[in-house]
């Protein structure tokens, strides 16, 4: 909890020099507590510097995957435990189908700064650099009809508009395939995988695998930060999309 309320300090004042005094006073913390878990996050990722009689400050360019950020965001009934974050992954679709095999959890969580062979639909790549978007993948067990299942890609769609919405303010549009565009041009794409079992037609497993353009889009395409002109946090981003998605999924 410490760890996070500095974060949420740090966030605040992001770009800003925060003296140790300052930190000590608004978290209650004495100077060797605060040393510690800024250690801590700097361990995590976070690019915090110090300089003396300034104090600290986090780098306004720093925005790491983090599971301290995305739990800061997260309703209660989403579990972080079952949530993994990479630094560089395959392919986010594969690693959550895999994860949730060696788990009884209902929701599996993958996300990952890069993907080495991200997917698009019709099996063509996904521009996925590191630190630039948001490449995510969400599994999800059931046991529904095969009849559900445009609804539950109208779902993933509209979870991922709302996300977009509440964290940038920008109001983008959902095209036929499913995807996030904005002024014409893609600023997300959503492939859905399915497991069902053949006899029943139904659907045991729902895989979305979500890739957001964030600080920078493939060609022709267009990037959250292009459209504000101001800084998004994916980590941020990533909790939004859960939980609109497990309003959708609960409703």
């Amino acid at each position: 909890m410490t760890k996070m309320k500095l974060l949420e300090l740090f966030e605040a004042h992001k770009g800003e020099y925060l003296s140790g005094q300052i930190i000590a006073e608004d978290l209650g913390l004495s100077r060797t507590a605060i040393w510690k878990q800024i250690n801590a996050l700097r361990e995590e990722g976070y690019d915090i510097e110090s300089i003396k009689k300034k104090g600290y400050r986090l780098n306004v360019n720093s925005d790491i995957l983090s599971h301290t950020k995305v739990n800061q965001f997260l309703i209660p009934e989403l579990s972080i435990d079952h949530i993994h974050l990479y630094k560089t992954i395959d392919s986010t679709n594969k690693a959550v189908y895999l994860e949730s095999i060696n788990t009884e959890a209902d929701w599996v969580v993958v996300a990952s700064e890069k993907q080495e062979k991200g997917q698009a639909k019709n099996q063509m790549p996904f521009y996925s650099p590191e630190g630039k978007g948001v490449y995510m993948s969400v599994a999800i067990r059931m046991r529904e009809s095969l009849e559900q299942l445009k609804t539950f890609l109208a779902y993933n769609s509209k979870a991922v508009h709302q996300a977009i919405l509440k964290v940038s303010g920008v109001d983008s549009i959902i095209n036929d395939e499913n995807n996030i565009l904005y002024n014409n041009r893609k600023l997300c794409g959503i492939m859905t995988d399915m497991v069902i079992e053949a006899e029943s037609q139904t659907i045991k497993q729902i895989i979305i695998g979500i890739g957001i353009y964030v600080h920078e889009a493939a060609d022709g395409n267009i990037a959250l930060t292009e459209i504000t002109g101001t800084y998004c946090n994916r980590s941020e981003l990533i909790a939004c999309i859960l939980n609109e998605l497990y309003r959708y999924y609960h409703q």
